[in-house]
Order: structure tokens, then C-alpha cells, then sequence
């Protein structure tokens, strides 16, 4: 009987636990439903999409170079495995972008007052393609990318 009570006391634990987590979390395809409808064009370098996406997340698409460390490999021999990290040093909102796929949005981040941005993702392309990354910092947008060229067969061509 003890071994049922600890196995019971330990599975509570676990769930209040993890209650406050779920409670964190917003679902943006409900609150920004605009954002999911934007799509690209299907050319490596037309930003225009994630423009108008970047405007339909933060309200604006006037954005600056610089906060924001980038990084993605220059080629990807795996379009469906493609590592992205970004970091900065402080943010409110740190969104995601591709020119890739269809859909120009990848993901939306809230960040906590104290918390440092500092995200690794893997993300799907599905082609050659641009990775775009916004911050909101205090007011303000930055932005950084990067093409990463994703070839067939991992051949490099």
C-alpha cells in the first residue's frame, strides 16, 4: 500500500508541476490568424512575404541590422533537418522566418523580462531559401539573415 500512496503522491507532483507551463503558452494561429495566411512567392531572394508577415506580427516591417547573431549553414545537404541559432541579448518578441515553403512564418517567440534569447531549432526548407529572424528590443525591430542553399542528395550542387 505505501508503494501506491508515493507513486500517486510522485505522479501529483509531476502535474502541478507541469501545470504552469501550459498556462504560458499562446496560441498565435488564433491571435494573429493574417500571419499564417501570408504566403512567399517561391524566388531565393523575394522578401516580400515575410515582409508582410513581419508587419502583420509586430504591427511594423521598418526594421534595423544588428543585436541579432545568426547562424545557418551556408548549405544544407538535408532540406528536412536544417539547424538554425539565433541570439541576442535581450528581447520582448523574437519571430522566425522563411522563403522556402509556402508559409513565411517558422515561429513566434515571447520572451520573459529576465530571459535571454539564445534558441537553436531545426527547421524544414524545402528549397534554397532566405532565414530571416526579427526582435522587438525595446520599441525597436532588428533583423538578421541568411540564404541557406539546400541541395538534392547532399551532392553540393
Amino acid at each position: 500500500m505505501e508503494r501506491r500512496k508515493f507513486l500517486g503522491l510522485g505522479l501529483g507532483v509531476a502535474a502541478v508541476s507541469l501545470a504552469p507551463v501550459s498556462l504560458l503558452a499562446k496560441e498565435y494561429r488564433k491571435e494573429l490568424p493574417k500571419v499564417w495566411a501570408v504566403k512567399n512567392s517561391g524566388k531565393v531572394n523575394d522578401e516580400a512575404g515575410i515582409n508582410e508577415a513581419i508587419k502583420a506580427v509586430f504591427g511594423s516591417d521598418k526594421t534595423e541590422d544588428g543585436k541579432i547573431k545568426l547562424k545557418a549553414p551556408d548549405i544544407a545537404e538535408n532540406g528536412a533537418v536544417v539547424p538554425v541559432s539565433f541570439k541576442l541579448e535581450k528581447a520582448t518578441k523574437v519571430a522566425l522566418f522563411q522563403t522556402s515553403n509556402p508559409e513565411c512564418l517558422v515561429a513566434i517567440y515571447d520572451i520573459p523580462e529576465a530571459g535571454i534569447p539564445d534558441y537553436g531549432v531545426r527547421i524544414k526548407m524545402a528549397k534554397t531559401g532566405t532565414v530571416v529572424v526579427v526582435a522587438e528590443v525595446d520599441g525597436k525591430l532588428y533583423k538578421a539573415s541568411k540564404v541557406v542553399k539546400v541541395t538534392a542528395g547532399g551532392c553540393g550542387g
